[in-house]
């Protein structure tokens, strides 16, 4: 289990420490936190004013006649009900203000955060569980706001005064009253503990789900293409199966709790009526007394149920603020502080470098060369032997495990990350685009870049004309990643993005091997113009592309193996040369 899905301490009853450092979510917050506690407060003491009221007006009004009394005390229950139907307004909005309020800057830390994760971390945690964490698990935490610690701590007070005004009105009618209390708490109690796990077993349900549907939706040309549409759905209702599952444990709580409490509020007032109704005749019990009573029960069971509900509502924050806090808490971030440059010139030196995705397997060993400013190095080799992993440890994508990587004689790992990667720009095979314009997608929300330099870039690669013939031009919504337009469209907006950024060091790792040959006359044009001036690491099968580097490293299961310009590695005649001729490449028609 990853760090972004703990197992939380089911057996713990609230954990402290937790609930203070969500709580400490509402600092930036404070003013209207305290108006929320205030009004609760507030609400607390009013409430049980009514049955008391109530009971005089009975006994000192309505039992003599007294109209006059009636119609005061009646006046003064209704603008205690308005003043009380105010409070509860205000009381309500700011709470849920409040835990909005909170979730929404908690949303963007969480983001921010797992923004600078390293790539290893995203190799390891299903992007639906992170999906889960940012949106239902944050969404669940301002439950503890809106119906949790301040509101239940109010419940408390609330039944705290009761309590002293039951006790007030009649000691023993009040111990007969909680002579049933022992049944509640306990019941209340095993409610807490079976809930508190089902809510647990629904959030790992959610993630779940979330997750599988994200990625087979993603993926659901393969599943289409290889007619896997029912194994597929198989496996999909098996994680609902267990959602459902999950779910229905935490009804059957409520579906017994529930009555229960309502039976023991029935004995509860059933004592009180028997007992009353033996002591009426003699005056000991008045008629106001037994109605103020009633209410008064009413009052006290209903926050008690409620507090169990709410206390697994907020043992449902706490579930998802430890997952939160976990994520949060990852320290597999890049550092941002170095060394920060605004210009480089672009020399790379690899020095004895080592390194594994898994700490056993070794992809790289023990690899060095060097690339002068301004040079264009291609690096070729078999699927697996370790061409992309170089590119993705000069950009810290992945950590050094042995070695060192230097950038104009700097380590990698002293550079200030955002200024290391503004100086390198990447063309990838597998183009990722955004939901969004041409232009967004481009300049990726650069301001830096005007439009006049991204049409320039785009004009330079001979790629302006089928934009503009695009509805919209450069305001064309390409979707989510860029559905409605084919690889090579796609391939050739990389290209523009990556002319538009003006880079000192620049990677194209198997940048044309999906395009068709049209786009790639326009690509290889556009690569021959990008490369003067800027340091340049080729990566690719199709030895076409590279044919005019200025060295060529053939690499093999991770190390170098020949290192040449074109013509040397032909003469050598060694692995270079016979890869030309297994693949029969197109390089030598040329």
């Amino acid at each position: 289990m990853s760090k972004a899905d703990p197992k939380s301490k089911s057996g713990d009853f609230l954990d402290l420490k937790l609930l203070g450092r969500i709580i400490s979510l509402a600092r930036p917050y404070k003013g209207r936190f305290a108006l929320t506690v205030t009004l609760t407060i507030l609400l607390a003491l009013i409430v049980p004013l009514q049955p008391i009221l109530i009971q005089r007006t009975i006994d000192r009004y309505i039992a003599i006649g007294d109209v006059a009394g009636l119609n005061k005390m009646l006046a003064i229950l209704i603008g205690l009900l308005f003043i009380q139907t105010i409070l509860l307004f205000f009381n309500t909005y700011h709470s849920n203000w409040l835990g909005q309020s909170v979730i929404k800057s908690l949303r963007n830390t969480v983001y921010d955060h797992i923004s600078r994760l390293k790539v290893r971390f995203f190799d390891k945690t299903a992007i639906g569980t992170l999906v889960t964490r940012c949106v239902s698990d944050i969404e669940t935490i301002a439950n503890i706001f809106s119906e949790g610690i301040i509101t239940i701590s109010g419940d408390f007070l609330q039944l705290f005064v009761i309590t002293f005004f039951m006790f007030y009105t009649d000691w023993k009618l009040t111990l007969l009253v909680f002579s049933v209390l022992p049944f509640l708490i306990w019941a209340s109690n095993v409610f807490r503990k079976g809930v508190k796990v089902a809510f647990q077993s629904v959030r790992t349900e959610v993630a779940a789900l979330n997750a599988f549907v994200q990625e087979h939706i993603t993926g659901m040309s393969i599943v289409q293409i290889f007619n896997k549409e029912e194994e597929e759905l198989t496996k999909f209702k098996a994680i609902n199966k267990r959602h459902l599952d999950a779910n229905k444990k935490s009804i059957f709580h409520y579906a017994i709790f529930f009555p229960i409490v309502e039976v023991i509020t029935a004995t509860a007032i059933g004592l009180m009526v028997w007992y009353s109704a033996r002591h009426a005749l003699n005056g000991q019990v008045t008629p106001g007394v037994m109605v103020s009573f009633i209410l008064y029960i009413n009052m006290f069971f209903r926050p008690i149920r409620m507090i169990a509900d709410r206390f697994n509502t907020m043992q449902m924050g706490m579930v998802a603020g430890e997952r939160i806090f976990a994520l949060i808490d990852d320290t597999g971030i890049l550092e941002a502080n170095g060394t920060h440059r605004d210009t480089v010139k672009g020399a790379v030196e690899f020095d004895r470098v080592t390194f594994s995705y898994d700490g056993e397997k070794t992809v790289l060993h023990d690899l060095s060369f060097k690339v002068e400013p301004g040079k264009t190095v291609a690096i070729v080799g078999a699927t697996g032997s370790g061409k992309s992993t170089i590119v993705s440890l000069l950009t810290r994508l992945y950590e050094l495990e042995q070695g060192t990587i230097r950038i104009d004689g700097i380590d990698v790992r002293e550079w200030d990350t955002e200024s290391l990667r503004s100086q390198v720009a990447f063309v990838l095979q597998d183009v990722f685009l955004f939901s969004g314009s041409v232009e967004d997608n481009i300049r990726l929300l650069d301001e830096n870049i005007s439009s006049a330099q991204m049409r320039e870039a785009a004009e330079s690669i001979g790629a302006g004309e089928f934009i503009e013939r695009l509805p919209g031009a450069y305001a064309y919504n390409v979707q989510e990643r860029g559905g409605s337009l084919s690889v090579g469209q796609r391939q050739l907006i990389s290209f523009i993005r990556a002319l538009a950024f003006n880079p000192s060091i620049l990677i194209l790792d198997e940048a044309t091997s999906s395009v068709d040959s049209e786009s790639e006359q326009l690509i290889q044009r556009a690569v021959d113009e990008l490369m003067k001036g800027r340091t340049a690491l080729v990566i690719a099968h199709r030895l076409s592309t590279i044919r005019n580097a200025d060295e060529i490293i053939v690499l093999s299961a991770g190390r170098i193996i020949e290192k040449g310009s074109h013509e040397q590695l032909l003469e050598a005649n060694g692995y270079y040369a016979d890869m030309l001729r297994k693949h029969a490449l197109d390089i030598l028609e040329n």
